[in-house]
C-alpha cells in the first residue's frame, strides 16, 4: 500500500472535526490555499526580503523602549 493509499484511508476514518482539524494543518504545512475561500498561494518569494533593521525579534525590547522614549 502507498503512503497516499494510506493516508486516504487514514482520513475516511476520521471524524468531521478531526478531518477539519487535519485539513487546516495540511493546508498550513504545505502552503496550500483553500479554494473555499477563494485564496491563492502565496509566491515562494514572500518573506525573503529584508527590512535593512537587522532580526526585529531579537530587538523588540529595544524597539519598544524607543517608541515609548519618542511619544
Amino acid at each position: 500500500m502507498t503512503s497516499k493509499e494510506l493516508l486516504h484511508r487514514l482520513v475516511e476514518d476520521l471524524g468531521e472535526p478531526q478531518a477539519a482539524e487535519a485539513l487546516t494543518w495540511i493546508r498550513a504545512r504545505y502552503a496550500m490555499p483553500d479554494p473555499a475561500r477563494n485564496e491563492a498561494a502565496l509566491p515562494d518569494w514572500i518573506g525573503s526580503f529584508s527590512s535593512g533593521r537587522g532580526d526585529l525579534a531579537e530587538r523588540h525590547e529595544e524597539i519598544l523602549r524607543d517608541e515609548g522614549e519618542a511619544r
